[in-house]
């Protein structure tokens, strides 16, 4: 059964109230004599002030609880909707200060969390799960996006000959370059292994998902060096342009990732571009 403290704190106020209204008729008496066929409706009127007190108190009370609560929950609200960096704000000590400082506390936690649940360690990209979120997100966004399926080419045999630390290595480097790339434009995510996704928005003054895969393939053209090796690094692109709403993430990933195997069986590194089959 949950208890409701607020009426709970009433109950006490007002008792308390009719303790304060009999103690100040017993007590005054003593001080300033009173009448004795007055004496009862003193007694009333002491007790009246006193509920009346006790009321003026709790509601007091029950606003200040109210307006903390209410500051509180808009702070938790935000993080319910997926705000994170939200915080509570509120300069205070004491039992205030104590639970706005554990609030903040847990949802930093929180936050730390999520960060490792939704980003690969290694590249420290978003992942596969922040990718799937993403779109959950976006599902009622209208704007034209291509997604960018991204492979390695025979990034097995770059493990194979110089190891899995220089492996690693490349990895990064193609996460930092990719990242750079986008500009803050589009968003870049690990998949898996050695598989990126990046997602771009399409829209007038921005590149087209062309000139992104171009631009991409440019910059791959110089080899990495690492640890004295010279590793020549090349990537294969399959895009799809899409609208949030359309098509599920499946879907959409899975267009991306045959326009990709397209390319790879053309031997030589390169990208396609596939536009969706209808338009809003």
């Amino acid at each position: 059964m949950k208890n409701d403290y607020l009426l709970t704190m009433f109950f006490v106020y007002t008792g308390l109230g009719v303790l304060i209204g009999l103690g100040f008729s017993f007590i005054l008496p003593q001080v300033i004599p009173i009448p004795d066929h007055l004496f009862t409706l003193f007694l009333i009127a002491s007790v009246a002030a006193g509920i009346m007190l006790g009321i003026i108190n709790h509601l007091v009370f029950y606003y200040f609880v109210r307006r903390f609560t209410h500051y509180f929950n808009g702070v938790l609200k935000s993080v319910r909707n997926g705000d994170l960096r939200a915080r509570s704000g509120l300069k205070t000590k004491g039992i205030l200060g104590e639970l706005n400082t554990n609030i903040n506390k847990t949802i930093a936690d929180l936050e730390k969390s999520q960060n490792a649940i939704h980003h690969d360690d290694l590249t420290g990209l978003p992942n596969r799960q922040a990718l799937q979120q993403f779109f959950l997100n976006q599902d009622n966004d209208d704007k034209d996006y291509a997604l960018l399926f991204l492979d390695v080419d025979r990034f097995k045999q770059i493990n194979d000959t110089y190891g899995h630390v220089i492996g690693d290595e490349v990895l990064r480097y193609i996460s930092f370059l990719l990242h750079d790339l986008a500009e803050g434009k589009g968003k870049v995510f690990r998949l898996s292994g050695d598989e990126f996704i990046i997602v771009h928005e399409l829209y007038a003054g921005n590149r087209t998902a062309w000139e992104l895969c171009q631009d991409i393939h440019q910059h791959f053209r110089e080899p990495f060096f690492c640890a004295k090796h010279c590793i020549p690094i090349s990537i294969s692109i399959g895009v799809y342009e899409f609208c949030f709403g359309s098509e599920d993430f499946i879907t959409i990933l899975d267009q991306a990732d045959q326009e990709m195997y397209k390319v790879k069986k053309r031997i030589t590194d390169g990208f396609d571009v596939r536009k969706r089959r209808t338009l809003p």
